[in-house]
């Protein structure tokens, strides 16, 4: 198998952990990524149950502990600067599989580490892929911008994981059709609130059309996500951003945010877009993680979802290249076994921030049920009656929907 070039456009979490997975498997693998830095770009640091599973059987669980990091231990969700809801996060009983929060760029640097092993793998670092080569219908390459000139790099099979803009798919004229879900989120840090020290919940603050999600980075700052509606920031650019951004958080951390202008690090905005491809192939190519079905933030499901295409990308492209099967089968199996996971995952996505979205639009109803927060905390049974109710309602999310297991 070792005369068999495949070239995976992107490094991402399924980038990464496919070429690994290849090189293992004894393929000839070049990896290109557009970045000559993976710190240049904010990435989700968010690994879930589902994800962890995956890297666990790679073989990479001691690597894993390894990783500089922390495992969370509750969601705290305010609505309207009151806090409404507070989960205990089980990760004692998940161990291992707790949800954790890691430095994706050192993450993807171990994955490409363990592929380097492999004397048929190769890492191009500073590469941009212009175009695809063709031979008819089908796909032998890509012509590809270096810090030398443009390339041409041939290749038996074209893996895209560009990420969601792409330009894989565009230049393979595979189609994206975009759900109803769509806004722009804007990242950045600041020193950790020192009432947050010794503890690492997740918060979500929410009013109105707007929210924002914070949580202890794994570098020890407070790590941001601000959510606005499409196109929100170009004019939110051109006012005081950070104070209406603090202006949904409670006092005491609304004061942090506004006195610590000059410690930010950031911001870095994210368009986001969700939907999927009805095709995630074409003769010689293969689109996986986002490039193929862009999911919604809500539960870090993109880098997890990626690591589990990866996986079963695997399982089918292994032994196909082992003895010389049919790619364009591989490809539609590859597809018809990822696709229902996708598309429940991103109905749940939806669902879910539907739901909060209701909510933050009628304060008129939920102040009465806001009202009632202090004393229903104040009750260890109900308080238990709404974390196991929670924590079932996200198993899904959180755990997969389907059984992905790594058979190469």
């Amino acid at each position: 198998m070792g005369n068999v070039r495949v070239a995976v456009v992107g490094a991402g979490p399924a980038g990464a952990a496919l070429s690994l997975l290849l090189a293992r498997g004894g393929a000839e693998i070049l990896l290109v990524e557009r970045e000559t830095d993976f710190e240049r770009v904010f990435r989700g640091e968010a690994l879930m149950p589902l994800g962890l599973e995956m890297l666990h059987q790679m073989g990479l669980r001691e690597r894993l502990r390894e990783l500089p990091g922390d495992t969370l231990d509750a969601w705290d969700i305010h609505l309207d600067r009151k806090r409404v809801m507070h989960i205990e996060e089980p990760s004692r009983e998940l161990g291992d599989l707790a949800l954790r929060i890691v430095s994706q760029s050192v993450l993807l640097s171990s994955l490409i580490d363990e592929a380097k092993k492999h004397p048929a793998f190769a890492f191009r670092p500073g590469v941009s892929v212009r175009d695809l080569v063709r031979d008819g219908d089908r796909v032998t390459g890509l012509l590809v911008s270096t810090p030398d000139g443009e390339e041409t790099l041939a290749a038996d099979l074209v893996i895209g994981t560009d990420g969601r803009a792409s330009l894989t798919r565009k230049r393979a004229g595979l189609e994206l059709q975009l759900l109803n879900e769509s806004y722009d989120i804007l990242w950045f840090k600041l020193p950790l609130p020192k009432l947050l020290e010794g503890s690492n919940p997740i918060q979500i603050f929410a009013s109105g059309a707007c929210a924002t999600l914070a949580y202890r980075s794994w570098d020890g700052r407070w790590q941001l996500a601000w959510m606005l509606p499409k196109g929100g920031w170009r004019s939110a650019r051109e006012r005081d951003w950070l104070a209406e951004c603090a202006a949904l958080l409670p006092d005491p951390l609304s004061e942090h945010v506004l006195s610590h202008r000059d410690a930010l690090v950031g911001p870095s905005l994210l368009d986001v877009m969700v939907g999927r491809c009805p095709r995630w192939h074409a003769p010689g190519l293969l689109l996986l993680g986002d490039a193929a079905h862009p999911m919604s933030l809500v539960r870090a499901q993109g880098i997890n979802m990626a690591l589990r295409d990866a996986v079963v990308a695997a399982n089918h492209l292994v032994p196909m290249l082992r003895a010389g099967g049919d790619v364009g089968a591989a490809l539609a199996a590859i597809q018809r076994e990822r696709e229902p996971e996708i598309a429940k995952a991103q109905t749940l996505q939806y669902r879910e921030a539907r739901g909060q979205r209701w909510a933050r639009e009628r304060p008129w109803l939920m102040k009465p049920m806001l009202a009632l927060v202090p004393w229903m905390m104040r009750s260890d049974v109900i308080q238990d009656f709404i974390q196991k109710t929670w924590l079932r309602q996200q198993r899904p999310l959180r755990m997969g929907i389907a059984d992905v297991r790594l058979r190469v």
